[in-house]
């Protein structure tokens, strides 16, 4: 008897040996040329604009529809306020970039902000490049990431489709830091909450040297990383970590009958970026006594304005030019030419060849009697810069040039005002100031010899002041008299006659909206004497109506006007127009500034408020019985007002940052219950979602993919980075989708009620009041106690409540547009007729 041998069976080690087969992710097959070797791309971001993205997406793998074209204005966006430093710099490495733009994917557009990938910049060349920006579902935006797998060898076949064995798309938020790409991973405690922490390196890694992390199973994870988790579960620092997973979305693998899609192996999937998940607040996972939460605070605050301060020096150099400009467009006179210099100098060398008896120094004299004359000439020019026929001739449109100031004012007589070198030393005993009569007669002999001495000097001081340097003291001789105050006020009169182009500006712009100027609001005073509208509520509407006045050429956004002529008798356009974007440009330089002090807690905003209120008073005496500066609309907490004078101040100086920083951060640990802990509070209660508009992120698709034989193992597959975005607000006005609430029609509602039994309809909403809750109109609230009462259930028709909504919300909105804060909502505004039914 012959035994049968045994069944052939195939044996799988126990150790199976990895593949050395090379798998890279590149671009869809529909986006790249298929008769090209493909290369190692990032996965591609694709959006839609309606709910059948799905579709939508498949017929574009199928390339029987185009993908739907990328908006310049729309789809791309200046990175969030808070990944950019007070300088206007990115916090984050040159490597976040935006990806190069096909011109196939993109609609025209033009303009002077454009890039040559037609994509705008930003507001001027020094800003950071704009990003890709990404909607919510409520835009009616949807979001989907696609990418092939390919094989590395002669050909570059695909992996085969059976080989995919799951696949999923993670999101990883970007740490503004500038020393190279740090991500930070949504690590979930349960479906609601959760905490962004850097669990990964940058090439997807949980350590150095490290194989990519599996997403599904994160180990070997650094101690840093495992300190932040213990918290963040509640764990003792012993205790043993729960399973940790990246949130990954699933992606599945396109349809073959979607076009080629048969011979790709292409993994696509909707890429949420909105999530009702919430962050739990560092302040939670930090938790300690009051003494250590105002430490933290403390720190916290020291160490960002630390690096608010760092970046502020730089700020001055951008805002320099912009400065330099508004300066000679509102108020300084003409520098004087080498000429008149000769001229001046032989005046002052025939003065001091007559000094008066016993004047010991006699140039150093001349020397205050010229400055004299200046802080005259700075009054001249505040008293004209905030009368009220100048303000009145702005409204006119006749918008003095620098040059008028100068002369209309009188400072280029400034010299010759009575008693002007009074308090000058008179050493010689003889009855009258001899010094004051000297310098008084060679002014009355050469008057305008003087306005070339006093502007020659006015520029020497500018020009020191603009520059960062010392003050130097006259040609002539030694002088102090005029200080960093004085000069601040030419920075005061120049935002004041700012404000003067701006309410030219808006005085022709109403009177071709409303046939009116509308001076009487413009120039208002309101509570506290201060005028309503400062110099940066009449540049928001300004601009809000230039902006939609220029795209007459796109009839879908042409404005409800008429086109703006500003044919105002006496108006220079483009000086005033100029004067404004400088103001404009200014206020940019040192928004971000703003942002970053914000950031540093309510600490650091008290100690600026203070420091405000200190340099206006400081301002101020430089002129004797000067005005409220507030009173004429400039105000010290408003940009640039606040970048120029305040902080960081142009003239920059770190002492007072020291001061500052120091002062904000002893408040925390001097005052913890008052002000630590509440603003720590609220803090912690301030609901963060997994998403926001304050971020960058970017996508990574990963794919697990079945060895070619039983023998060899799974593995993880991860495509590079995808481009890095923003994500809209829910608030994002470029990204809103037209929305339509009908009102009733109140005939027809009058015709139906009596229908209402008939028809068996219940069109109420129901209101319960709870006994003892009731609500009279006219009636003071009622406190915690319950009162006797019955409780009562009251039913309001829906139509009735939109009638009532619509009248409540036009008080409202009327109530709103007159205060010069929310008078940009008009511009928000539309209402067009439409013709009644026929009989």
């Amino acid at each position: 008897m012959v035994a049968k041998a045994s069944p052939t069976r195939l044996l799988i080690p126990a150790h199976r040996r990895p593949s050395r087969e090379r798998l890279l992710a590149t671009e869809p097959f529909f986006l790249r040329d298929l008769a090209q070797v493909p290369v190692e791309a990032s996965p591609r971001i694709l959006a839609f604009e309606t709910d059948a993205f799905i579709a939508d997406f498949l017929a574009a793998a199928g390339q029987t529809a185009p993908l739907p074209a990328l908006r310049p204005w729309r789809d791309w966006s200046e990175p969030p306020d808070g990944r950019v430093d007070a300088a206007g710099q990115p916090r984050y490495p040159a490597t976040i970039a935006r990806r190069e733009a096909q011109p196939t994917e993109l609609e025209p557009a033009s303009g002077p902000v454009m890039d040559d990938d037609g994509i705008p910049h930003g507001d001027s060349a020094s800003t950071p490049a704009w990003l890709r920006k990404l909607y919510l579902p409520l835009h009616e935006r949807f979001n989907l990431i696609a990418f092939d797998l390919v094989c590395g060898a002669a050909g570059w076949p695909r992996v085969a489709r059976s080989r995919i064995k799951g696949a999923g798309a993670v999101i990883r938020r970007l740490v503004a830091r500038p020393d190279g790409e740090h991500w930070e991973d949504w690590i979930a405690v349960d479906e609601k909450h959760g905490a962004w922490v850097e669990v990964l390196d940058a090439d997807l890694r949980p350590a150095p040297g490290a194989a990519p992390a599996d997403p599904t199973a994160l180990t070997g994870l650094s101690s840093a990383a495992s300190v932040k988790l213990h918290a963040l579960f509640g764990l003792a620092a012993d205790a043993p970590l729960p399973a940790i997973a990246l949130a990954s979305q699933p992606l599945n693998l396109v349809p073959p009958n979607a076009g080629k899609a048969a011979d790709h192996c292409t993994l696509f999937g909707y890429l949420p970026v909105f999530s009702g998940a919430r962050e739990v607040s560092a302040e939670r996972l930090a938790a300690g006594t009051i003494a250590d939460i105002a430490s933290r605070m403390a720190e916290r605050t020291r160490s960002r304005l630390d690096g608010v301060f760092a970046s502020a020096a730089g700020l001055r150099s951008a805002a320099q030019p912009q400065l330099l400009t508004l300066l000679a467009d509102t108020l300084l006179p003409a520098r004087p030419g080498n000429a008149e210099i000769t001229t001046s100098d032989t005046l002052v060398a025939g003065l001091l060849t007559a000094p008066p008896f016993g004047l010991a120094h006699p140039a150093d004299a001349l020397a205050q009697g010229i400055d004299l004359a200046l802080l005259k000439a700075l009054a001249c020019l505040w008293t004209q810069a905030t009368s009220a026929g100048t303000a009145g001739a702005d409204c006119d449109g006749s918008v003095l040039t620098a040059a008028q100031l100068w002369d209309q004012s009188a400072a280029d007589t400034a010299a010759s005002a009575s008693a002007v070198f009074d308090t000058l030393p008179d050493p010689s005993g003889l009855p009258g100031n001899q010094t004051a009569l000297w310098l008084a007669a060679s002014v009355a002999a050469s008057p305008a010899g003087w306005d070339v001495l006093v502007r020659r000097r006015l520029f020497q001081l500018v020009d020191a002041w603009l520059a960062g340097s010392a003050l130097p003291p006259p040609p002539q001789g030694a002088s102090s008299l005029v200080t960093e105050n004085h000069l601040a006020l030419l920075a005061v009169i120049a935002l004041l006659r700012l404000r003067g182009g701006r309410l030219a500006l808006m005085a022709s712009i109403n009177r071709t909206l409303f046939g009116d100027d509308k001076r009487s609001e413009l120039l208002a005073i309101g509570p506290g004497g201060k005028l309503e509208f400062g110099i940066a509520a009449l540049g928001e509407q300004i601009d809000a109506v230039l902006a939609q006045d220029s795209a007459r050429s796109d009839p879908q956004a042409t404005p409800p006007w008429p086109a703006l002529s500003f044919t105002e008798i006496g108006l220079e356009l483009p000086r005033v127009k100029r004067i404004h974007q400088t103001g404009q440009a200014l206020a940019q330089v040192y928004a971000g500034f703003d942002a970053a002090l914000a950031a540093a807690g309510t600490a650091a905003v008290a100690q600026r408020d203070a420091r405000a209120a200190s340099v206006e008073a400081a301002i101020a005496g430089a002129v004797s019985g000067s005005p409220s500066l507030a009173a004429q609309g400039l105000d010290f907490l408003e940009q640039p007002a606040c970048g120029l004078l305040v902080l960081p101040a142009f003239r920059f100086a770190q002492t007072p940052f020291g001061t500052l920083r120091d002062a904000a951060a002893a408040a925390y640990t001097g005052q913890p219950e008052a002000l630590a802990l509440p603003e720590a509070r609220a803090t912690d209660a301030q609901p963060r979602l997994r998403f926001d508009a304050e971020h960058l992120y970017a996508a990574w698709g990963w794919a697990r993919v079945a060895g070619r034989t039983p023998c060899e193992p799974d593995r993880v597959v991860w495509t590079l980075r995808s481009e890095p975005f923003s994500i809209a607000d829910p608030t994002d006005l470029l990204g809103a989708r037209p929305a339509s609430i009908q009102m009733p029609d109140i005939p027809r509602l009058l015709r139906d009620i009596p229908r209402i039994a008939r028809a068996r309809a219940r069109p109420f909403a129901g209101v319960a009041a709870p006994p003892g809750s009731g609500v009279k109109v006219g009636d003071a609230m009622a406190d915690t106690r319950r009162d006797f009462g019955l409780g009562m259930i009251c039913n309001f028709g829906i139509p009735i409540l939109t009638i009532c909504a619509l009248i409540l919300f036009n008080i409202i909105f009327s109530i709103l547009i007159k205060l010069p804060a929310f008078s940009w909502m008009l511009f928000l505004k539309f209402c067009l007729p439409f013709p009644k039914r026929g009989p």
